[in-house]
């Protein structure tokens, strides 16, 4: 009985800290990840880079913030602009291509839940609000026509200063807008600390009318590496 006892508390001290390190991976205390991919607006498809970390406040709960880019979300853009060279070719005759950037720094934060399972695997779900700065440049290049100011550029010509200085195009200007943001996704491990993570986010911020007459919508998937603890 005496041997029984002693070999239970031996195995029962070496499971220990195999039981730990399973638990660390499926609930870990917080996070610090980069992650890199890409989103879709309009059909236009963009660059997403973003670097988050997150701090467990609950089992399988984390507290979690970010920062990030859209590099150009110019699908949201060109009805803006689009509208213009409309407008320009119905009432002078003027034909122009409508082009231009619209890139959207971002902070936001939220929470993150985690599903426990019996496998490296952990799934998850995020829902988060923050801010996001859009700085719009729009474009047109001459097609054909007259410009305002009399002149007949050469095709291809950027004409965008002669537009703008028409009055007929103001271009929006940068603004602050409010962004919330939900989705998912799960981390695998690949080493001791550190894991592989790949997720989907759908993310909608509130544009100013004079950029959008609704919101601006993103669908996208982003896949990152980073250090657990």
């Amino acid at each position: 009985m005496k041997v029984l006892t002693i070999a239970t508390t031996v195995s029962m001290l070496a499971a220990a800290p195999l039981f730990a390190q399973e638990h660390g991976a499926q609930d870990p205390a917080g996070y610090v990840i980069g992650l890199g991919g890409f989103a879709s607006a309009l059909g236009n498809t963009t660059g997403d880079l973003r670097v988050e970390g997150g701090v467990r406040v609950a089992p399988h709960v984390t507290v979690f913030g970010n920062a990030g880019r859209f590099a150009n979300l110019q699908g949201d853009l060109q009805p803006t602009l689009d509208a213009t060279t409309t407008a320009l070719s119905a009432n002078q005759n003027l034909l122009l291509i409508g082009g231009g950037s619209l890139p959207a720094t971002y902070l936001s934060g939220g929470v993150r839940v985690s599903v426990p399972t019996h496998s490296r695997v952990l799934p998850y779900a995020l829902g988060g609000i923050g801010v996001a700065r859009l700085n719009p440049s729009a474009q047109f290049t001459f097609s054909s026509g007259i410009l305002p100011d009399g002149s007949i550029p050469t095709v291809g010509t950027d004409v965008t200063a002669s537009i703008a200085a028409s009055g007929v195009f103001t271009n929006p200007p940068a603004s602050n807008a409010l962004m919330y943001t939900i989705g998912g996704g799960a981390q695998i491990p690949v080493a001791k600390h550190w894991v592989a993570d790949a997720g989907y986010q759908y993310s909608r911020i509130a544009a100013d009318t004079t950029l959008s007459a609704s919101p601006l919508n993103t669908n996208g998937m982003t896949f990152g590496f980073g250090y657990r603890f």
